[in-house]
């Protein structure tokens, strides 16, 4: 399904009577509104409905790491760009240090958060909003931008990132270390993926890349970069500090009233102002099973099961949409609905 596609599906979603009322409530500031009756494969897709609509942060908060994998991953097919923040590894073993890739990819995220004005969809464990982290702002004071076109000392850029704890090394090859060879800096920030290479000219920037560990070969070209000159090492604060007054919280089937949540998202009935339970919003299973596209080839008896419940479907005037994720898979469905 093109993108565009998928956002007018998810429209067409927020647009029915049992979602509509809810998402009108919730721009009204009324706390907690509940979604009941949503079936776990659902979850993903009901979060990036509320994320098309609603113009804040969104903390999607879930009761373990499995489900944070799996509602992510599924997210991601409807928000590419939706955030996984890994939960901090705290080792009971002495002098073994924690995943550097893991420790980056907190701060890198965490930077994000408070540098950039875009609006996120940030999934979670509760856990993690508990796990420390800088203190809200330090990242922000010790992030320093770099522009191509901008000039920018070598010899003053090479001393802030000395006095900031970075080891000055003949190569770098891990995090924390610089490396200077005549106008060239390689350097490679606490919370970055990859190092940057910063050729000047003069005092000034003339290009910024990326570039590989391995080989030392510079990859992408990039317009600007952020090195953290410190709060790498900080930890007085958490990462709950860093949700803002205007976002919002999504609480994933959690029963802890002490949460405080803006949002619910439960498979089974949650009890609010209403006395009745509720269906007329719900995501349930459609009741066809699960199998993949060999199975859903092979398998005669299911796919006659599922289009008999096409049928059904549509008899009753419901509104039908299959949702695929390569247009392979649409080709290969069109010429097995024309077989039937």
């Amino acid at each position: 399904m093109e993108q565009s596609k998928g956002v007018e599906f998810l429209k067409i979603v927020a647009a029915t009577a049992p979602i509509a009322p809810k998402l009108r409530a919730i721009a009204a500031g009324a706390r907690p509104v509940s979604f009941s009756h949503v079936v776990a494969a659902a979850r993903s897709f009901l979060v990036a409905v509320l994320a098309g609509e609603i113009s804040k942060t969104l903390w999607v908060i879930c009761p373990s790491v499995r489900t944070q994998e799996l509602l992510h991953e599924s997210l991601t097919n409807w928000r590419p760009d939706a955030l996984f923040l890994p939960e901090a590894e705290f080792l009971a073993v002495e002098n073994i240090l924690p995943d550097q890739e893991i420790a980056a990819e907190r701060l890198a995220l965490l930077s994000r958060i408070e540098t950039s004005k875009r609006r996120h969809v940030i999934v979670v464990t509760r856990a993690s909003l508990e796990q420390p982290a800088p203190k809200r702002g330090a990242l922000r004071a010790a992030a320093l931008r770099l522009r191509r076109g901008v000039a920018e000392p070598l010899e003053r850029l090479a001393e802030s990132l000395g006095t900031a704890g970075y080891e000055r090394a003949p190569q770098v090859t891990t995090r924390g270390q610089f490396a200077i060879r005549g106008g060239i800096l390689d350097v490679y920030s606490w919370q970055a993926e990859l190092p940057i290479r910063a050729e000047f000219l003069g005092d000034e920037i003339e290009s910024l890349r990326e570039f590989d560990l391995d080989t030392q070969t510079s990859l992408r070209q990039l317009n600007d970069v952020e090195l953290l000159l410190g709060a790498a090492d900080d930890q007085a604060g958490k990462v709950r500090d860093y949700i803002g007054p205007e976002h919002l919280r999504v609480l994933i089937e959690d029963e802890d009233e002490n949460e405080g949540p803006d949002i619910r998202i439960s498979e089974g009935w949650i009890e609010g102002e209403e006395t009745v339970e509720d269906f007329s919003g719900a995501f349930v299973d459609c009741e066809i099973g699960e199998f993949d596209t060999g199975e859903f080839i092979i398998a005669e008896a299911k796919r006659q099961q599922f289009f008999a419940r096409l049928a059904a479907w549509r008899e009753d005037g419901a509104r039908i949409a299959i949702y695929f994720q390569t247009e392979g898979e649409i080709e290969r469905f069109r010429e097995i609905m024309a077989e039937a």
